[in-house]
C-alpha cells in the first residue's frame, strides 16, 4: 500500500488476503460508493464513507470491527504497488495462475470472470478455457477431426495444459506478459 489512490477499499484485498466485500458482505451491500479508494476512504476523520441506510445491529457491530482493523493504516506519498497474490511469495508462475484459472476457482470467484474488466470475449474464452472445452487438437480429435494432434510450435500432443501453458511458446508469451503488468503496474 502507498498512497492508496490507485487501490479500492472494498473490493481490492489491501489489508489481507480478502476485499472488505467479503468480509463484511452486509457494510459492502449497502454502502453508497463500492469503488471509492483507500485515500478517499482515509483522507477524513471520520472515515469517508456514507451507507444508504442508518448503521444498527449487526451491522454496526461489523463497521466498529473494520474501523479497528484499519485504525493504524498510515499512506505513504508513494504510488501503490499491485502484485498476484497467486503463491505465497508473491511472484507469478505460469502454474499459479494456471490452477488459479482452471483448477481451484472458489465459488465467489468463479463469478468473478463475469465481473472482470475486459472485452466480453475474453471473459467467455477465459470461461471456455476454464471449463475444458477450448477447441485444441485434442479435443478437436475426441469430436472425429481427422488431423494431427500435434502442437504446431513443438511438436508434442496439443491439449489447453499443453498449449497454454506447457508449450516452449505458451511460457514465453506467459513471461511477456508477466514482465508488461510489472512495468505497468509499477
Amino acid at each position: 500500500m502507498g498512497d492508496g489512490s490507485q487501490t479500492r477499499f472494498w473490493e481490492d484485498a489491501w489489508l489481507d488476503n480478502t476485499p472488505f466485500k467479503y468480509q463484511y458482505p452486509s457494510l459492502y451491500n449497502i454502502v453508497w460508493k463500492r469503488s471509492a479508494t483507500v485515500a478517499t476512504v482515509l483522507r477524513s476523520t471520520p472515515l469517508n464513507v456514507a451507507f444508504r441506510r442508518s448503521l444498527v445491529g449487526n451491522n454496526l457491530q461489523a463497521w466498529h470491527n473494520l474501523v479497528a482493523k484499519i485504525a493504524n493504516v498510515q499512506l505513504t506519498d508513494q504510488r501503490d504497488i499491485f502484485f498476484l497474490s497467486l503463491t505465497q511469495n508473491g511472484h507469478f508462475t505460469v502454474r499459479s495462475m494456471y490452477r488459479t484459472l482452471i483448477v481451484r476457482l472458489p465459488a465467489h470467484r468463479k463469478n468473478l470472470i463475469w465481473k472482470l474488466s475486459v472485452p466480453l470475449k475474453i471473459k467467455i474464452f477465459i470461461w471456455y478455457l476454464q471449463k475444458g472445452v477450448v477447441l485444441t487438437k485434442d479435443n478437436l480429435a475426441r469430436r472425429q477431426w481427422r488431423g494431427s494432434i500435434k502442437c504446431c510450435f513443438c511438436s508434442l500432443d496439443e491439449t489447453i495444459q499443453h498449449l497454454f501453458f506447457d508449450c516452449q511458446m505458451a511460457r514465453i508469451i506467459w513471461r511477456i506478459v508477466h514482465v508488461f503488468l510489472i512495468f505497468h503496474c509499477l
